[in-house]
């Protein structure tokens, strides 16, 4: 078996319920595991169709487990891992996106997924609601899911490879106005540039002291992935507001990043791969645009408040 991705368009609780109900119950009678997550709302109409069936499956409150995508792939890949670990040949999973912010950071992720966990012996089905979603949301699931359901089950005429809808549809980066708090070229180490940021940000508050160290780490990775693939003038620019700290790592290196780039688990037992992956969990946003021949990482991290660097969700609910 290989890894299935399929949108599941509803309009009504019914509808919901019965499919869902039908789908989890299915890899019960298969002793497979079965994660859902979803908000409360949609987890509660799912226990009471469950009924006893319902203590079989592991929910995940959506709020917490749909932060920041790269690090919900990692949450999903971790519970295949653990699935097969335990002698689950087969994974059913059920996620319901939150959809808020910035939709397009979300699409992204669902198109992403098919490669991120490809080759998993698993079945993630994304329920999409009609009556609260906006036309392009729906209209986008398609272009995202190999398949679909809407009343029966269909290939989606509209989906389109990862790669092709990544470089499409760019990750809009954290906005920035006035001049930096500080820039710093980028050598052939990265000591002193750690050690300038490291007391700045402690001298100036930028950020509680454990978001430093994600900062320390998140410049770190991007600005060694400079050093190794970019070109020959590299810049480092930081910016302070009363919500975030943003970063951006500017190279004028030949070779533009893959679409995926940062969205795929690093191999197993393969040195190397882990920068990208690891800046994407750390951060509040991240995107890679390229221009006139300059390649730009802005990241940011919140000052307060819910981060990406909060812990996955390991608990029932």
């Amino acid at each position: 078996m290989a890894f299935s991705h399929s949108a599941f368009l509803y309009d009504s609780d019914s509808a919901y319920a019965s499919t869902l109900t039908r789908f989890v119950r299915e890899a019960l009678a298969d002793d497979e595991a079965v994660a859902v997550a979803a908000a409360p709302d949609r987890i509660g109409l799912l226990r009471e169709a469950l009924d006893d069936d319902a203590e079989a499956v592991r929910f995940l409150p959506a709020d917490e487990w749909y932060v920041r995508p790269v690090r919900t792939i990692a949450g999903w890949a971790h519970i295949l891992k653990a699935a097969a670990a335990s002698g689950r040949s087969y994974t059913r999973m059920i996620g319901q996106i939150p959809y808020g912010g910035e939709p397009s950071t979300w699409v992204r992720f669902e198109a992403a997924l098919n490669r991120s966990l490809a080759g998993s012996d698993a079945h993630l089905l994304c329920p999409y609601d009609r009556r609260t979603l906006p036309a392009e949301l729906v209209a986008a699931a398609g272009r995202t899911h190999p398949r679909v359901h809407d009343g029966i089950w269909l290939d989606s005429a509209g989906y389109q490879p990862p790669e092709n809808l990544l470089a499409e549809l760019p990750e809009p980066p954290w906005p920035v106005a006035g001049e930096p708090a500080l820039t710093m070229p980028i050598v052939d180490s990265v000591a002193e540039l750690r050690a300038e940021i490291r007391g700045r940000a402690g001298a100036e508050s930028w950020l509680p002291p454990d978001r430093v160290e994600s900062l320390m780490l998140a410049l770190s990775e991007l600005a060694t992935n400079g050093i190794r693939h970019g070109g020959i003038h590299r810049e480092l620019r930081i910016w302070v507001t009363s919500e975030a700290v943003i970063g951006e790592v500017t190279d004028d290196g030949a070779a533009p990043l893959a679409p995926l780039a940062g969205y795929l688990p690093p191999a197993p037992g393969v040195a190397g791969g882990m920068g990208l992956w690891l800046v994407h969990q750390l951060c509040d946003s991240m995107a890679i645009h390229r221009s006139d021949g300059i390649t730009r990482a802005r990241f940011a991290l919140r000052r307060s408040g819910v981060s990406a660097a909060s812990p996955v969700p390991a608990t029932s609910v």
